[in-house]
C-alpha cells in the first residue's frame, strides 16, 4: 500500500491534518521548506496531474487558496510557493501538492541545471501544437 493513501485512509495517525474534502487530504510535510508547509493529495491514487479528474484539481486549487490565505494570518506570509513533481518524477507515486509559505529571507531558492535553454518562438508553437489534444483541425481553422 502506498504511505499517502494511508494518510487519505485515515491509516496513518501520525499525519497532521490540515484540511480534508470529499475528494482532498492535507498534511503537514515532514520535511518542510518553512513551518506550515503543506501537501495536499487526492484520496485517489495517481502519480500525475494529467491522471486527475477535473473536479480533483479544482478541489487542490480551492484547498491551495484557502492554505495559502492561512498562510497571511498565521505567518503575515505575503508570499508562498508551490511545487509538484508528477508522473516519473513523483517520489512517493502519488500525486501530492505542495503549498508553503515564504516568509522575509527564508533563504528558500529555485535551483536550475545549469546550462543553455532554448527561449523562442520555436519552442512555443512545439508546445501549442502538442496542446491541441486531438483536435487538429479545429485548432487550425481557429488561427486561419
Amino acid at each position: 500500500m502506498c504511505l499517502f493513501c494511508d494518510i487519505a485512509n485515515h491509516k496513518m495517525t501520525e499525519a497532521h491534518i490540515v484540511n480534508e474534502t470529499e475528494m482532498t487530504i492535507s498534511f503537514l510535510d515532514i520535511a518542510p521548506a518553512n513551518e506550515g508547509h503543506v501537501l495536499i493529495i487526492p484520496k485517489m491514487h495517481v502519480d500525475s496531474i494529467v491522471d486527475l479528474p477535473d473536479e480533483y484539481v479544482l478541489d487542490i486549487t480551492d484547498v491551495s487558496r484557502k492554505i495559502i490565505k492561512a498562510f497571511g494570518k498565521v505567518y503575515g506570509a505575503k508570499g508562498y510557493g508551490v511545487m509538484q513533481n508528477g508522473g516519473a518524477n513523483c517520489e512517493f507515486g502519488h500525486f501530492h501538492f505542495h503549498v508553503f509559505p515564504r516568509l522575509e529571507n527564508d533563504g528558500y531558492d529555485w535551483i536550475y541545471p545549469e546550462g543553455e535553454k532554448e527561449v523562442s518562438e520555436n519552442v512555443a508553437a512545439k508546445l501549442r501544437e502538442a496542446m491541441i489534444f486531438g483536435n487538429e483541425n479545429k485548432y487550425k481553422q481557429m488561427i486561419d
